[in-house]
């Protein structure tokens, strides 16, 4: 009770219990085994262990340059390149044939059309903008390849039917666990051709990894806003 009330306020007394329950009492602890114990270093080997995971499986990696302006007055042009490595990516057109091959593939669309709605009491029609594939845009390009797509290079005689892949692309940070310091910053594609209604279920499995962009280290930056700072006052006088 003395821990709980002191140190950190974010300890509730169901947390406290099911520390004493699921660990304290439970048949495997050892006490001995908290000796010279460390959670950050402890999180460390939990992130080793799922970097091991099977599902790096098809990533690819690579190191990608980029350009910071040196914000040197003189020139304010002027930039240093820097790699970044430790980008891990999917081949995007992997992910499309994966994706289709899914039993999700199913409820695809892959002929757009006009949703249209009669008022029930003025009977006036209007257009409805409900689905990426019933925009303007998708019916377009639907038509565009039909028209004037040609058949593939190896299969000239090809009669298969031509459809519009709808790639929609979010990022965003993402912590891995509740209690460790590891965090991803992956990049995730949706099709458009799945209505929102299924596409935006979390048990759906729409969701498609394309890539995880590393973290750049800290020490970098600081050496850039340094530089800066320097390049300024110089500058300056």
């Amino acid at each position: 009770m003395e821990w709980m009330n002191t140190g950190s306020r974010s300890k509730s007394e169901a947390e406290v219990d099911r520390l004493v329950r699921g660990v304290i009492n439970a048949p495997d602890f050892c006490a001995e085994d908290l000796q010279g114990f460390g959670a950050h270093r402890e999180n460390s080997r939990i992130d080793t262990a799922n970097k091991k995971s099977p599902l790096d499986d098809g990533f690819h990696v690579a190191s990608v340059t980029i350009e910071i302006p040196t914000g040197e007055p003189t020139n304010l042009e002027t930039s240093r390149q820097y790699s970044v490595p430790g980008l891990h990516y999917r081949k995007l057109l992997s992910v499309i044939k994966a994706a289709f091959q899914e039993p999700i593939s199913r409820h695809f669309h892959l002929t757009p059309f006009s949703l249209m709605h009669r008022s029930p009491i003025t009977g006036v029609e209007q257009r409805v903008y409900g689905e990426l594939y019933n925009s303007d845009a998708f019916i377009k390009e639907h038509h565009r390849v039909q028209n004037r797509s040609r058949p593939p290079p190896d299969d000239p005689g090809c009669k298969l039917e031509k459809v519009i892949a709808a790639l929609m692309f979010w990022s965003d940070s993402t912590h891995l666990t509740n209690f460790g310091t590891a965090k991803l910053w992956p990049v995730y594609l949706f099709f458009g051709n799945l209505s929102k209604y299924i596409r935006s279920r979390p048990s759906s499995g729409a969701c498609n990894h394309l890539a995880y962009i590393p973290s750049v280290c800290i020490h970098h930056y600081l050496w850039f806003a340094l530089s800066s700072i320097s390049s300024t006052a110089s500058g300056l006088i």
